[in-house]
């Protein structure tokens, strides 16, 4: 793929699923046509604004044989269906981040992209497992918990920022409300889990802060980090006709290559070659909040360690590399504050094994059919 529908892919969503499908007997779901999985090549898929535009009881008169477009299955458990829709909204900050690692895409990319969707269904597949035993213990969802892990949600995957919660939604043909439908299945799932769970012996205070050393991370309010770094930016097009995106991609590549064979210093190579407000200064840009970054750049460069040269990454509007100099990570909630949240973790680390015995049983005894 040239890096031009590379971007294109990548402006609509690049990791999305097909939120429509062609038809209810056509089961299989795909990524679009430009990341699609090997073995899907040459499979047709419907554009969001294209299937918007067809009312779901009614094809255009144009067509011949109307048919009724629906979400497509990606897998059932006992004939409930999970849809394309459930696979995409959650496969889609995943697939950004690799797009971005990836400019050139290839072998790995498809690799790493293959084992998040895998790992997705199966845990929707667990999902489904769980919801069934829920409901027929007659459990209910407050709507004041879905508002809470919404939140959650925008504040661990989206940096905090709504907007980019909303707009990743719309891209992924899901609205906001069958997102609410998603997490309250979601909590459903955490409930049963809960209740398999050892919970009438305590943890000892030594487990409760080797589970809180052991997870506080989770819990650090990421719109507070701050990162010091350099950078080089080769806009994706350059100042001649001649200068197309594979051009583009090439020297930045080439640069990169440079600078970690020491061949050359990032802040020359900066000077020399990046276009932005920092270049003159060796690319040596002030201190920057993780929220005022994309979130699949601020995982990838808040990933890295001091020292650490990362890049080019791809973005829609050129590439990037980066020289990560300082991280300044908000730090943990103390323990008094999540004591709760930590108490259970350690109850349930107790109980796994016999929890994922428990699955295993309910999976058994079940119908279970994946798609894609």
């Amino acid at each position: 793929m040239n890096i031009r529908t590379h971007i294109q892919a990548l402006l609509i969503c690049t990791m999305a699923l097909s939120a429509q499908a062609q038809s209810i007997v056509d089961s299989r779901a795909s990524l679009p046509r430009a990341v699609q999985l090997h073995g899907d090549e040459g499979r047709e898929t419907v554009r969001p604004d294209e299937s918007k535009r067809i009312s779901p009881n009614e094809a255009p008169a144009s067509r011949m044989q109307p048919q009724r477009i629906v979400n497509r299955i990606a897998a059932t458990v006992n004939g409930r269906p999970i849809t394309a829709n459930e696979v995409s909204v959650r496969l889609m900050p995943i697939g950004a981040q690799l797009a971005a690692q990836y400019p050139k895409q290839g072998p790995e990319f498809y690799k790493q992209l293959a084992l998040a969707k895998k790992n997705i269904i199966e845990d929707l597949v667990e999902r489904e497992l769980l919801r069934n035993e829920f409901e027929g213990m007659g459990g209910v969802i407050r709507d004041s918990l879905i508002d809470q892990e919404i939140n959650r949600t925008i504040l661990t995957t989206f940096n905090g920022d709504r907007s980019a919660f909303l707009k990743n939604l719309n891209l992924s043909g899901m609205t906001i409300r069958a997102f609410r439908e998603m997490t309250k299945k979601q909590l459903q799932v955490q409930i049963m889990r809960a209740s398999k769970y050892d919970q009438e012996i305590p943890p000892t205070p030594e487990e409760i802060r080797q589970e809180y050393e052991a997870t506080k991370e989770q819990y650090r309010d990421l719109t507070k980090d701050k990162i010091k770094f350099k950078k080089i930016f080769i806009p994706m097009l350059g100042d001649d006709s001649a200068s197309t995106p594979e051009v583009q991609l090439n020297l930045a590549e080439l640069i990169a290559k440079e600078i970690k064979s020491k061949n050359a210093t990032f802040e020359d190579m900066a000077k020399r070659y990046s276009k932005d407000l920092y270049a003159e200064k060796g690319g040596d840009w002030p201190v920057t909040e993780r929220s005022t970054l994309s979130p699949e750049s601020a995982a990838i460069i808040f990933g890295a360690q001091p020292g650490e040269i990362i890049g080019p990454l791809v973005d829609s509007t050129g590439f990037t590399i980066v020289l990560v100099e300082k991280k300044e990570l908000a730090p943990p909630p103390p323990l008094s504050a999540i004591k709760e949240q930590i108490d259970m973790m350690a109850r349930n680390k107790r109980s796994n094994e016999r929890y994922k015995k428990w699955v295993e049983r309910l999976r058994k005894k079940a119908i279970v059919k994946v798609y894609i």
